[in-house]
């Protein structure tokens, strides 16, 4: 059976890097196209229909969005985060210890559980299991809205997940941090809440999905492994200093992007393509490019040394332009920390091979690493 990305490297491969899959709708993979058409200004992100009124933006909700990623963008540099490393490493170590070792731990489960413990700690200030779970089923059940009963559990689990947001920004004030930032600009309460809850939302499965495929990786390359632990246990305080580690991160990014097919939309003509377009990206298929990157399927962390710099277009696992992922650098910097933390207290052999998925995103479905004490 052809799964979707069969059929996509089958058409890019017949097209000329811009191929017509059907009336109306473009594959991009040229690297120049794709630099240049997610650059642009009239290219917008295809929204979903699955809102409620109360995880509605407004009618300028757009507009607001992008207010808000301006205001963030300070919040998220490099520099603002030094302070919280010890704080994810700290999570981190933290949750690593509940792993069973010697034992068998599936990737997938201990991953979500860790990050989200680490991204509610930093974003909110604490954890919460049980917004932890709220925000899990809700990102379950968005997958699940072919029929009406479908579409009504996830209306409920919206509702739940933000009231639980704006319940903890009620019951828990907090001076610093995300919360603080926003509204010192002026933002509302509904739109703070908004806020958090996208980004809880957005960094709980692709995170942690990234983290599987890196743990994976370095479970099958230990000389990468051993090299990599090396480097972290030489740095005894909190770091995201830490070159090796953050190149298996990006070499991870590139070979195994969670988010592997992206949507926008034309809001005008460009380049050539009418009004109403839709254009259709693949962070997988730019990124195992072999013009870009020599022996793209291979896992090679060395090729991203000092003065390393992807040619434009082809390396995107956080999108390219304007909507390019605001939390991209808080990303590497949390990803980098909490795999060092990882390694610093667990050596990992395979267990169970993944089955790698390409739905929603690209997964290493029923991964069980073999877990040791480091």
């Amino acid at each position: 059976m052809t799964g979707p990305l069969d059929a996509l490297t089958a058409a890019a491969g017949s097209g000329g890097g811009v191929t017509e899959l059907e009336h109306g709708l473009r594959l991009v993979t040229d690297p120049t196209e794709t630099e240049r058409l997610l650059a642009s200004k009239d290219t917008s992100t295809v929204r979903s229909a699955r809102r409620t009124g109360i995880t509605s933006w407004g009618p300028n909700g757009l507009d607001t969005w992008m207010a808000v990623r301006r205001a963030m963008r300070p919040f998220l540099t490099a520099s603002r985060l030094t302070p919280a490393i010890s704080v994810i490493a700290e999570q981190a170590e933290r949750a690593v210890s509940a792993w069973p070792s010697p034992g068998v731990v599936d990737a997938g489960d201990a991953t979500v559980s860790l990050i989200s413990a680490v991204n509610t700690r930093h974003l909110l200030g604490e954890t919460s299991e049980a917004l932890s779970a709220l925000v899990e089923r809700e990102l379950v059940l968005a997958g699940r809205t072919r029929w009406p009963l479908g579409r009504r559990r996830l209306r409920h689990a919206q509702r739940a997940t933000y009231n639980a947001i704006r319940q903890h920004i009620l019951t828990h004030p907090s001076p610093a941090g995300l919360r603080a930032v926003l509204t010192d600009h002026g933002f509302s309460e509904h739109t703070v809440t908004l806020t958090l809850r996208t980004m809880l939302l957005s960094s709980h499965h692709v995170p942690a999905t990234a983290l599987a495929w890196a743990l994976h990786e370095l479970s099958t390359h230990p000389d990468v492994q051993e090299r990599a632990r090396a480097e972290a246990t030489a740095h005894p305080d909190p770091t995201a200093d830490l070159p090796l580690c953050r190149a298996v991160i990006r070499e991870t990014l590139r070979l195994h992007p969670p988010v592997w097919q992206l949507r926008r939309q034309l809001t005008a003509p460009t380049r050539g393509l009418p009004t109403g377009t839709t254009l259709l990206f693949s962070p997988y298929l730019n990124q195992h490019d072999p013009d870009a990157y020599p022996e793209p399927s291979r896992f090679h962390p060395q090729r991203w040394s000092p003065g390393f710099h992807p040619a434009p277009g082809s390396y995107l696992p956080f999108a390219l332009g304007p909507r390019t992922c605001p939390a991209s650098q808080l990303a590497l910097t949390q990803l980098t920390v909490v795999l060092a933390a990882v390694l610093k207290n667990r050596h990992l052999t395979p267990h169970r091979d993944p089955a790698p998925t390409f739905g929603t995103l690209h997964a290493p479905r029923h991964l069980r690493l073999r877990v040791l004490p480091a």
